[in-house]
């Protein structure tokens, strides 16, 4: 298990030079796309596996607390759908779906791993990932039927079931690690357990780029468009919140905050809706900015070196 421990300590360079990579094996792509929808789901379970189920239950019963969850999810994601959509007036009639596509999509998974690696607030990031996935079936149908309803293959209640499945697929695997393995055992194998992420999460990006080495050899303008539109929502928006939210909140929980508003989920309505070569242009390139941000946020000097790290 040694190498896990090594990809583990390596895991930012490790998922990024997976992004890359992903580029060059069309064949593995296509050979793994059916399987897409498992992968999120197997993604998710990763992630839960590490979270303490028990203490965001308990979370969830103080009125405050879980306010303060309810608060952060419905600017990251109905908030955020209605003013991307006016932006999107803005841009081409092809991207505005985009916009609303990427608001209506949760947190990564991952997104506490960044938050540890950054010593933001992870088990902020935590809650609010668990709380924003958890309501992702019931926000993310109604934000795309009410913004965008020529979205191709778009049903609100089929696609309501299917995000359900894939986030139940993901929950009932992390019940079952945790039962097998044991909480215990997996918080004093935290550095292979990143290794297994990163892993996972190399092998999760490889389907996303089914078909999309063809679209960006043959319109590349297209496609530098859309690679930099998911710079900005990614980082732009990972830096603003941080940024804005540092004076009032201290960087560690603005931090955290940033890395959830600015890295989601999109590859999730990529398995649960029907193939778009536009939308899948879209996730493939938004991986980039997302894999890259824990180095971003290093370069820039925007990690947490220096500040205690608190939850209430």
């Amino acid at each position: 298990m040694k190498f896990l421990e090594v990809i583990g300590a390596n895991a930012r360079w490790v998922m990024a030079g997976g992004c890359v990579a992903a580029l060059f094996l069309p064949s593995l792509s296509a050979l793994l796309r059916p399987a897409l929808p498992a992968l999120v789901s197997v993604v998710l379970a990763v992630a839960m596996t590490r979270i303490d189920l028990g203490a965001i239950a308990r979370g969830a019963i103080r009125p405050a607390r879980l306010f303060s969850w309810l608060a952060a999810v419905v600017l990251m994601m109905p908030v955020s759908g209605a003013l991307l959509w006016v932006i999107g007036h803005l841009v081409l009639p092809q991207d505005r779906s985009l916009l609303v596509l990427y608001a209506a999509a949760p947190p990564i998974a991952s997104a506490a791993g960044i938050c540890f690696l950054m010593r933001y607030d992870a088990q902020r990031a935590v809650e609010v990932t668990a709380t924003a996935t958890l309501l992702t079936p019931i926000i993310g149908p109604l934000l795309l039927a009410l913004m965008v309803p020529d979205l191709p293959g778009l049903d609100p209640v089929p696609l309501a079931i299917r995000l359900s499945m894939i986030i139940a697929g993901g929950v009932t695997l992390a019940i079952a690690a945790k039962a097998i393995i044991g909480q215990e055992r997996i918080a004093a194998s935290g550095r292979r357990f990143d290794g297994i992420a990163a892993c996972i999460m190399v092998l999760f990006v490889i389907p996303l780029f089914d078909g999309v080495g063809g679209t960006i050899l043959s319109d590349p303008q297209t496609s530098l468009r859309i690679l930099a539109l998911c710079f900005v929502l990614n980082l732009g928006t990972t830096i603003a919140v941080l940024k804005l939210g540092e004076g009032p909140l201290g960087r560690a929980r603005a931090g955290a905050y940033g890395v959830l508003s600015g890295n989601r989920t999109v590859a999730i309505y990529l398995a649960a809706l029907p193939y778009d070569p536009h939308m899948a242009l879209f996730v493939a390139l938004y991986q980039f900015p997302m894999y890259l941000t824990p180095l971003a946020l290093d370069a820039l000097g925007l990690n947490n070196r220096n500040e205690a790290v608190t939850s209430p």
